[in-house]
């Protein structure tokens, strides 16, 4: 494939918006760069995160608009069954803030508030009648942009129509907005169980007790309310693309209580190249940080075949250098395409 690029259109764009608390966290963070190299690193790491940047607008060829390959799998506008006992229902486009290397951005940011109650309905009707779902993504956006009586209206009709049925609550709120999680809402979810929280954390600076420590009271709040967490990364180039910053974050993570779940390679969204770190070069820093890290607190590394072809973990020994690509052939014996 070639890496030529082209100019985004403004469909593709995200918008400008970071969280007041993310904003000030990025405020004493930059305040301290001045004189610590340190702080200056993890200032620069979070910044790049959120800010947007001139190389939004390269546009790969063989980026997509769709790049995990949804709507293959819509079962109604707002509902995805990709996988036999799992599906993932998008809530919201809204966010806290509009991380710049979204994968979903054609959808993220858009105008489409909370979940309707006549979608609701349909997403019911269709988990009643399909017994073998056993969990549901509640994802979007982040739905803890929504108020508790929406969330807790959706958890409702959900337990309704599958009384056990496992939801993954997906969310960038204790980075983001940590005040999101109040002692009414942790009252609310423990309601809903079997319940678990699915944080997205990239750095350690996220969760530090010294710069972000209300992100790390918050994660602390959950686990000690007796909800289980499971957390997700994504490998960025120049954000935590590195053993020590890896390790800091997992290890972290494992002593609140959290298990770290996936370390995500980058999706083939638009405008994102600049944050992708090459598939090989993750290899040979995944198999670094292995030697680095228990199994407790080694997540799984993991990427989507792009345009539908469902996760699949690495190592690259099942991917076969192809010219510009690393061909993976699935089970079925169908080929799938990831650049180098």
């Amino acid at each position: 494939m070639s890496s030529s690029v082209s100019g985004a259109s403004p469909a593709d764009e995200l918008p400008n918006q970071i969280s007041p608390y993310f904003a000030d966290v990025l405020s004493r963070l930059g305040a301290a760069a001045i004189s610590d190299e340190a702080a200056a690193a993890c200032f620069a790491a979070l910044n790049r995160q959120c800010t947007p940047a001139p190389a939004e607008k390269n546009v790969r060829e063989y980026e997509l608009d769709d790049p995990l390959g949804a709507r293959k799998y819509m079962v109604t506008p707002r509902l995805v069954r990709q996988y036999k006992n799992r599906c993932l229902l998008l809530t919201t486009c809204h966010c806290f803030s509009y991380c710049r290397f979204c994968f979903r951005r054609n959808f993220t940011g858009k105008k489409a508030g909370f979940i309707p109650a006549a979608e609701v309905q349909k997403v019911t009707e269709w988990l009643s009648e399909h017994d073998e779902i056993q969990e549901i993504l509640i994802s979007g956006g982040d739905p803890l942009t929504a108020p508790d009586g929406d969330l807790e209206n959706l958890f409702t009709e959900l337990r309704k129509a599958r009384p056990n049925i496992l939801i993954r609550l997906c969310t960038r709120a204790p980075v983001f907005a940590p005040e999101r999680f109040t002692p009414e809402l942790l009252a609310l979810l423990k309601r809903f169980k079997p319940l678990w929280v699915i944080p997205h954390i990239n750095h350690p600076a996220e969760i530090s007790e010294r710069w972000s420590p209300e992100s790390y009271k918050c994660l602390n709040s959950i686990i000690d309310s007796g909800i289980p967490v499971q957390s997700q990364t994504v490998l960025l180039r120049g954000i935590n693309d590195s053993v020590p910053v890896l390790a800091e974050l997992f290890e972290t993570l494992v002593m609140i209580g959290i298990k770290p779940g996936y370390l995500f390679q980058g999706d083939l969204a638009k405008g994102t190249g600049h944050f992708r770190v090459p598939l090989d070069e993750g290899v040979k820093l995944y198999n670094a940080l292995k030697k680095e890290l228990s199994g407790l607190s080694l997540p799984v590394y993991s990427v989507d075949l792009p345009g539908g072809g469902g996760k699949v973990n690495i190592p690259a020994t099942r991917f076969v250098r192809d010219g510009d690509n690393w061909k993976y052939t699935d089970a079925s014996g169908k080929t799938w395409l990831y650049p180098v």
